[in-house]
């Protein structure tokens, strides 16, 4: 295995485990200048200096020595590192790349990528609307069906869909090209407040990744504000989009009287499951109302302080390939997450992290969810389950914003 591939393995979980290079060397038994060089392939490797060195990071030499080689990880597309610590955005990173190691070293068999890949003009908009209806349509969705899950409509396009414990600066997800290749999804479980994230800034910060994984494929990660500040535009336009068509959300406005209140924007966002703020995002971009009355709707929102904190609780959701896929490559074991571990010589403690919805499990939903009450297919889960095509929502009744 060559040293520089190795060196780049254990400075990526390094990084994961948050360990600094002094701390690092004084567990390893080496010079804290003698980092660097190791992790740069610049340094003889020993058994006993990898073996404390897998000590430290809670793997097996086997693992750091593994013969495997993948490309370089895409950057997140994110706003401005000044949001979002580089060195957190590093960590999340390094960590997507173990991850997917760790599946391709176990050969867990991988939703096919059904992603497409957009190919107009990033600058017109009804293009990203059409191609919007194109993605939905590979995750198995109809134009005016309800996004009953987006997790898994993520995971039906072959997105890897992992949890991160907080927010990273203001972004609640940020998504890569594991191994320039595999779409990864990283959905924090916790707001910057301290909060569990609501289900409908999950449910959008989903559809956000996925527009960015759809629209930007071909797009490096920006260097300035407002190269940031344009492609952060067009995924969130893909995501209003993606989660409410246009069609579909017109149809749904006449049937309410045709008028743009709270009180319908309550109404459809209970069905449709996306904020009232997203809604009147999207109904300004549909030329629906005007920018002034936007701005009335929004403050009106601020002044009930729904900012962040919205009527209609919308439950949240996980991810479930991953787990599943662990379970099918360790079928007729006892503790599939451990004999997956083992076999890769890492910790179980890294499979636990990736598997560890519980801040969003934790949040008071419904135990089943509501009926779509369009009569239309349920969505099916990857492995061809049927799962019902609207969000769970909150088991108390809320008043609707008058």
């Amino acid at each position: 295995m060559s040293p520089v591939l190795v060196g780049q393995r254990i400075r990526r979980l390094r990084h994961v485990a948050g360990i600094g290079q002094a701390d690092f060397a004084e567990m390893a038994g080496i010079a804290s200048g003698s980092v660097s060089k190791l992790e740069n392939g610049r340094m003889p490797l020993s058994q006993e200096l990898l073996g404390k060195a897998a000590a430290s990071l809670r793997c097996t030499p086997d693992f750091l020595t593994m013969p495997l080689e993948l490309a370089a990880t895409t950057r997140p597309w994110l706003r401005a590192y000044a949001d979002a610590p580089k060195r957190t955005v590093d960590q999340v990173v390094d960590d997507c790349t173990t991850a997917m190691e760790a599946i391709v070293g176990l050969k867990l068999k991988l939703m096919p990528d059904a992603m497409p890949l957009f190919t107009g003009d990033l600058m017109d908009q009804p293009a990203i609307e059409d191609f919007a209806v194109d993605v939905r349509v590979a995750a198995g969705l109809s134009e005016n069906d309800v996004v009953g899950n987006s997790v898994r409509a993520a995971e039906r396009l072959g997105c890897i869909v992992l949890p991160t414990p907080d927010e990273l600066g203001r972004h609640l997800g940020i998504s890569v090209r594991a191994g320039a290749h595999t779409p990864v999804i990283c959905l924090g479980r916790w707001t910057a407040e301290g909060t569990p994230v609501p289900g409908d800034r999950q449910r959008f910060t989903v559809a956000h990744e996925i527009g960015h994984l759809a629209l930007h494929s071909g797009t490096a990660a920006p260097v300035t504000a407002e190269e940031a500040s344009l492609i952060e535009k067009q995924a969130h336009a893909f995501a209003g989009a993606f989660l409410a068509p246009g069609d579909a959300m017109l149809d749904a406005l006449a049937e309410l009287g045709g008028r743009v209140t709270l009180q319908t924007l309550a109404k459809i966002k209970q069905r449709w499951g996306i904020s009232i703020k997203a809604l009147v995002t999207r109904f300004q971009n549909l030329g629906v109302i005007n920018a002034d009355h936007a701005r009335s709707l929004f403050k009106q929102i601020s002044a009930r302080g729904w900012n962040r904190n919205e009527p209609v609780p919308v439950g949240t959701e996980q991810g479930i390939w991953f787990l599943r896929a662990i379970e099918a490559a360790a079928r007729g074991y006892p503790d599939p997450i451990g004999t997956a571990a083992r076999r890769i010589g890492l910790d179980r403690s890294h499979f636990e992290r990736w598997l560890d919805w519980s801040a969003l499990a934790d949040i008071d939903v419904a135990d089943v969810v509501r009926p779509d009450f369009s009569g239309r297919p349920r969505d099916k889960e990857p492995d061809g389950r049927q799962t019902a095509a609207v969000t769970l929502l909150h088991r108390r009744r809320t008043k609707l914003p008058d």
